[in-house]
């Protein structure tokens, strides 16, 4: 598989790139193609690398009727370049209402018996005025008319189409009377030229695409403000001095300089100084954090107060942020499931509401209704149909959502994971990690009669050195904290999720779990009541056997985060169902799962069976999020409906995930999960006010209410309607820009 960006230009409705789609997919060797309409932004997925297809692909968008080049990285133009684009749609509209309304002065003025022209020659000088100043109208939104032809042309209809054809056909009807009455001499009083229905419509049209164009900016505002946290260059301290360097030419291993007021350009470790850094940026966490000498930091983090210098470790692309900048971007080009509908009658919705047009215009002539009744029909048909409106229900609501999160700290991966996140039934939570800190110590070491408590903590540190394990790293600390040494190990074997064994000295040690030593023989009174009492507080045993008999055992316990209860209980708030998986035993984790007021606790759960547990809950119908962070936390990620990792976790355990948490704070999933209920409210919404406008406006305009009630539609008013509709969707979707989790503390 072989994954490439393009931009398609030229799209100005759903059924654009409804077409687009089709052409691409229907290629030989186009595995999938998702197109967004909002940006342009067209990705192919080919089935094999150097497909024959890529070639062809150029060829089959300019057939369609539109341009096709090289995606550029920056997806958002430059703020210079919108504006310019917003200044000259703004100027264009401006011209065309300056010239609208004497239109609309000139055309209503004898219906309201205001001052006009009078007399035959006065009736001619009024009814040409209209013709040249709807011309002009016309003329400054001619973008419309020429793509709408060009479309026509191509077998490959649009929106301008539709406009092109309605307010064309009025203008020119209206010209063919004006002429044919200059020819034949015919009175003019009372003649209805349509005129300014022609001019109305393309104007509203231009009203309501300029409109849009300053919401869509509102939209992509977020990720505008993430890029806008990359600094232009850093300070390097290079043979003793500070140096300006462009961001481009850091490298990983400079030492950056970082003042007060400014932003660190990239991840690091601190080397030098203290300071107060502001992250809320990244993580929507509102307080400044102290950090030091030997803490880690993160690009785009701002200084509030201190000196620092950190060493960098990511520069460029490879920064959280530059990543974070990407995903949100992906996010926001991708499409949910939910949009597949409505993709799918765009593709029809254009021809469709050509052929009701036409079927509107002779089934009313047909009917005895004159020529100018039947064409106002047709032309209300053609200006107040919205494919914009389909398209625009879901793509809009992705971007402001996503760009909402990542504003919180919840970095979404695709539209896809947004979508599923509101439809989750079941949390499950890693408890290492997650829901404590992940930083277990040692609170209690247990030696057996006759053997040391110092040397069973050093003997048990020697097997555990070089651990990832957090109660091996625990004890190897311990060991270190004691300032005890630590021994060379002879025939080192591991049993991932159980315990390992060794030749200390040449005296043979197992460290491990219950199970793991009682494999090998070495059997504990499991009932002992010491052992109960830690357990029974949170902590786990870690036993250690010698020479085939116990040794002792090292009792070590994690602290919970001071969140993690609130967010169980906001969860279990929200009706969800909360399940705690741990490798702890029974007793720990009924202790634990106590201690977070969760009812169902799933122990001593191996690395490798995280990802079976999660199967099992989703082959029973649950659709489950899974929350983890370590390595061994991948699989289950990655099998659940949606996998959520926090920023602290490993690199695979981000990867592997759909939702990212920029905080080390489960409360954050709560927050992602209305994040994803309310985005998906909002889609519904939006599909809703989109099938209902059409199935209602359309029928309206064919006036399939004159016969019972007398009731048409103007032209005008249907264009005017036509706008309203795509603004509805596009305001609809920015109330998402100020969503606030409910959450109680």
């Amino acid at each position: 598989m072989e994954e490439k960006n393009y931009l398609v230009s030229g799209m100005h409705c759903a059924g654009c790139a409804a077409k687009v789609e089709h052409a691409v997919e229907e290629l030989e060797g186009v595995e999938r193609v998702e197109l967004n309409l909002l940006t342009g932004r067209m990705t192919v997925v080919f089935q094999e690398h150097d497909s024959p297809a890529r070639g062809r692909i150029a060829a089959v968008v300019e057939k369609a009727g539109f341009h096709l080049s090289e995606w550029r990285e920056e997806p958002f133009s430059g703020p210079e370049e919108e504006e310019r684009r917003e200044e000259n749609g703004g100027a264009r509209l401006v011209w065309s209402v300056l010239l609208l309304v004497p239109l609309m002065y000139l055309s209503m003025g004898p219906m309201w018996h205001w001052p006009v022209p009078g007399g035959t020659w006065g009736l001619w000088m009024n009814l040409w005025a209209q013709c040249i100043l709807a011309g002009a109208v016309l003329w400054l939104n001619r973008r419309y008319l020429i793509n709408g032809v060009r479309q026509l042309v191509a077998l490959s209809p649009n929106m301008d189409s539709l406009i092109a054809i309605g307010s064309g056909a009025a203008f020119l009807y209206g010209l063919y009377l004006l002429v044919a009455g200059v020819w034949q001499g015919a009175d003019v009083d009372g003649m209805e030229l349509y005129f300014e229905s022609a001019a109305m419509i393309v104007t509203l049209i231009s009203l309501g695409k300029y409109l849009e164009r300053r919401s869509y900016r509102k939209t992509n505002a977020a990720v505008k403000g993430l890029v806008k946290l990359v600094p232009r260059e850093a300070l390097v301290w290079h043979d003793g001095a500070e140096r300006a360097v462009p961001l481009e030419e850091l490298q990983a291993g400079n030492l950056i300089v970082v003042k007060t007021g400014q932003r660190i350009p990239v991840d690091g470790m601190i080397e030098e100084g203290q300071a107060a850094l502001d992250e809320s940026d990244l993580t929507g966490e509102s307080l400044p954090v102290d950090k030091t000498a030997g803490d880690r930091v993160i690009s785009g983090t701002f200084n509030r107060a201190g000196y620092l210098k950190v060493r960098a470790e990511r520069v460029g692309g490879d920064s959280t942020l530059a990543r974070m900048i990407r995903l949100v971007e992906q996010a926001s080009q991708s499409k949910a499931p939910i949009a597949r509908l409505a993709d799918r009658v765009c593709y029809f919705f254009v021809p469709a509401v050509m052929a009701i047009a036409l079927v509107a215009l002779v089934g009313w002539l047909m009917a005895g209704e004159g020529f100018s009744f039947a064409l106002a029909r047709a032309i209300a048909v053609l200006v107040i149909s919205c494919p914009c409106v389909l398209g625009l229900a879901t793509p809009i609501a992705i971007m402001v959502g996503t760009g909402r999160g990542a504003r919180l700290g919840i970095l979404c991966k695709s539209a896809g994971a947004l979508e599923a996140l509101s439809r989750v039934d079941t949390v499950v939570f890693d408890k290492t990690g997650t829901l404590t800190e992940g930083e277990p110590r040692v609170v209690a070491v247990l030696p057996e009669q006759g053997i040391n408590a110092d040397e069973l903590v050093e003997m048990t540190a020697s097997l555990e050195q070089g651990s990832e394990h957090p109660v091996g790293k625990a004890v190897y600390e311990h060991a270190r904290l004691l300032e005890l040494p630590v021994r060379a190990v002879a025939d080192l074997s591991v049993v991932p999720g159980r315990g390992i064994a060794g030749v200390v000295d040449g005296v043979p040690y197992v460290v491990g779990n219950l199970g793991f030593m009682q494999d090998r023989g070495i059997s504990w009174k499991e009932e002992e009541g010491r052992l109960r009492e830690f357990m029974r507080q949170g902590a786990s045993p870690l036993y250690v056997g010698r020479e085939g008999r116990p040794a002792g055992v090292i009792m070590v316990a994690d602290t919970l985060k001071p969140d993690s209860r609130a967010a169980v209980d906001n969860l279990k708030r929200m009706n969800l169902r909360v399940v705690m998986l741990t490798g702890d035993n029974a007793a720990t984790a009924r202790h634990m799962a106590g201690e977070l007021h969760i009812d169902e606790m799933i122990s001593d759960v191996l690395p490798d069976e995280k990802a079976s547990h999660v199967m099992k809950m989703e082959e029973k119908g649950d659709k489950v999020a899974m929350v983890g962070d370590g390595v061994n936390d991948a699989p289950a990620l990655a099998c659940a409906r949606v996998g959520i990792s926090m920023k602290s976790g490993t690199e695979l355990a981000m990867e592997s995930s759909d939702i990212v948490l920029m905080k080390n704070n489960p409360v954050g999933v709560a927050e992602a999960l209305q994040l994803g209920r309310s985005t998906l409210h909002i889609i519904r919404q939006n599909l809703f006010w989109a099938f209902f406008y059409n199935i209602i406006g359309i029928p309206l305009a064919a006036g399939c209410l004159y016969p019972a009630f007398g009731l048409t539609l103007n032209p005008m008013i249907a264009a005017g309607a036509m706008s309203l509709s795509s603004l509805c969707v596009v305001f609809n979707s920015l109330r998402l820009r100020g969503f606030k989790a409910r959450l109680e503390k």
